[in-house]
Parts: C-alpha cells; structure tokens; sequence
C-alpha cells in the first residue's frame, strides 16, 4: 500500500512563495483620454504611440508583476477637448491629455508662455524651462492638486502662427477682423485692432469655412491632420513663439492606489514622453509652414520684423497684468515671470519684448 508522505517544510514555504506571487499579481484597467483626434497634434499622437509603450517597457525591465489593460479614448469619444481636467477629477478616465491653454482660470501658472509672447520659438528651451518652474515653485503642482489630480508630464508646440481667410503683410491688415483662438492666447489680440473669439482647434476649419471667423492662431505642426490651409489659405508667420500648452494628468486618487514602482515609472515615462515630444515638434513646425503652398490657392508669407515688434508693442503688458493679477491672489506671479525670463535670456533666447521690465 502506497503512503503519501506529508508535505515538507521546504514544499510548503515553494506553496506559499508560489501563492504569494501570484497574488501580488496586478491587474490594472486605465483609461487614457484626450479631447482631439491623435492625428492633429504629434504630442498626442505619442501618448499612443511612445508614452504607452514606455510604460510596457519600463514595467517588464523592473520585473513588475503588473498587467495594465489601457483603454484610449481620443477625438472627444469620451472626454471633449475643454473637459479633460473635469473628467480626469471625476474619474470618467484615469490618464489625461489635457491642454493647460483652456484654463487660465483653473491652472494660472501653467499660462506663463502664453503671457510672454515673441520669446522664442525653441520647442525644447520651452518645455526645460516650464518644467524648471515646477521643479521651484512648489504652487504648480498645487494648481493641479485642487482639482484632484496629478500632473505627469508636459508638452510643448512649435511657434503659434495666424491663419486666415485674408492676406496679412503688416499688423494694420488685422483691423477689425475676428480672429479665433483659445484660451490666454487671446490676448495677443489685443491692441491690433481685430475682435478676439474662442474657439478650438475642432472648430477653426469649419468657422473659417462659414465666416464665423476670419482667421484663427495655431501651430503649423497640426497642418497635416487638420488640413487648415483650406480653410484659411492665408498662414502668416507672426513669430508668437513656441508654447507649453498641454499636460499628461492622472487622477489623483487612481495614482496613490497604484503601486510605488508603477508610480515611479509613470513618471519617468511621461519625461521620457516631453523629452520625445518636444524634439519632434520644432521640425514638424517648420515643415507644416513650408506645407502651405501645396494646398491649391494656398500662400505663406514671413511677417518682417519690424511688423513682429509693432504687433509685440501694440499690446498691453499681457505678462505684468497675468503676474500682478495672480500676486493679488497670493500666487508669486511676479517671481516666476522674473525667474522664466530670467531662464529664457541666460539660455539664449532673444524676446522682441522685455516683458519683465518695469
């Protein structure tokens, strides 16, 4: 008669290391949204293509037991272009692309490029530096934190140009047209005789199309996927300068469920994402400009200089208004106006406009 023997001490501890592996194993669901369609904006388009992957990666080289199942959710299927912030806080998507530009009021700091135009139009220079005031002021990240949710990383677009219905040759040519754009960058605006109007970049095709607006203001980098030359086949290089305009956020009650390591390497994937975002951008400008002419009927023209300062001083001071309007609410906006444009000059750049200066 065959005896089976008890089950050894080392059997048992190979059961319970076994078994305890196996429940650590994690099975994650996250759902990534954005507002636009990937095809409009290379940043986006790398959250699917780079940011994700990143985070596979990353995940099997630490030897993490994890399983995410990604959800993704562009073009507004589930989040609509100025809702990402809300729904990302409400739990409607756990990870966000969320453009900073649609909320001046919400996230303040985050406008500081939008509020000093005419600086540069180095993509990089813009991102290192924003992410640097992160890095020293400690109320960016509080911006977010009210909302409930956790900024990851930040992207950055080629210098904003004008697209427009009618030819532009000099500042005086914006006279009492309607120009469409989004956010802070309304501003710029201002002083040159033309009716600011908000709008998105969902929108600007089709209201130039239909004379809602005579022109809008937008990276050239999105000319390939949005085809905006038909619309407005007149694009203006204004020089309004390269911009930070959009974060990757989490929920911030998703991100403190996560385990540490995850949260370690969403992190270091989403600079890995601005470092690879930011690169591509300055060229895909450059190129979307020199795009124009192929579209039938379609022009570009440079702006000379001289018509780039008049249009920078024709403006009010945007960037001392944004600084003194957040110092009355106990934010150190005119620090961090110092500090960035203090960061923009040591590092090259040239603004047609201090302004910083008193």
């Amino acid at each position: 008669m065959r005896i089976t023997k008890a089950p050894t001490v080392c059997a048992i501890a190979v059961l319970l290391a076994s078994s305890g592996a196996f429940a650590q194993h994690k099975e994650i669901n996250l759902t990534v949204a954005a507002g636009q369609p990937t095809r409009a904006m290379k940043p986006l388009a790398l959250v699917s293509e780079f940011f994700i992957p990143e985070v596979e990666k990353r995940i099997k080289a630490a030897g993490l037991d994890i399983k995410i199942n990604w959800k993704e959710a562009y073009a507004g299927s589930l989040l609509k272009p100025t809702f990402v912030l809300k729904g990302v806080q409400d739990g409607i998507a756990d990870i966000g692309f969320e453009p900073t530009i649609f909320h001046p009021d919400k996230l303040p700091l985050e406008q500081i490029s939008f509020s000093t135009p005419f600086v540069t139009s180095d993509v990089v220079l813009v991102g290192k530096t924003i992410d640097k005031m992160h890095a020293t002021f400690p109320e960016f990240a509080a911006q977010y934190d009210k909302f409930g949710v956790i900024r990851l990383a930040g992207s950055s677009y080629d210098s904003y140009e004008l697209f427009s219905t009618f030819e532009v040759r000099k500042l005086a040519d914006m006279q009492g047209k309607k120009i469409g754009t989004a956010g802070a960058a309304l501003q710029w605006i201002r002083g040159t005789g033309a009716t600011p109007v908000q709008s998105n970049m969902t929108l600007y095709y089709n209201s130039a199309k239909t004379g809602v607006i005579d022109g809008f203001i937008i990276f050239p980098s999105s000319i390939p996927g949005m085809k905006f030359p038909e619309a407005a086949p007149h694009v203006t290089k204004v020089g309004f300068g390269a911009q930070y305009a959009a974060a990757l956020i989490i929920n911030k009650g998703v991100y403190n469920s996560l385990p540490p390591g995850l949260q370690k390497i969403l992190r270091e994937a989403g600079q890995a994402w601005t470092a690879a975002a930011d690169k591509v951008q300055f060229d895909l400008g450059n190129s979307g400009f020199d795009s124009v002419p192929k579209f039938t009927g379609a022009t570009n023209f440079v702006l000379p200089r001289a018509e780039q300062v008049k249009w920078a001083n024709a403006m009010p001071n945007i960037a001392s208004e944004w600084a003194q309007r957040l110092d009355k609410e106990g934010l150190p906006g005119t620090k961090i106006l110092a500090a960035y444009m203090s960061e923009m000059r040591k590092a090259g750049a040239k603004p047609l406009r201090d302004w910083d200066a008193k």
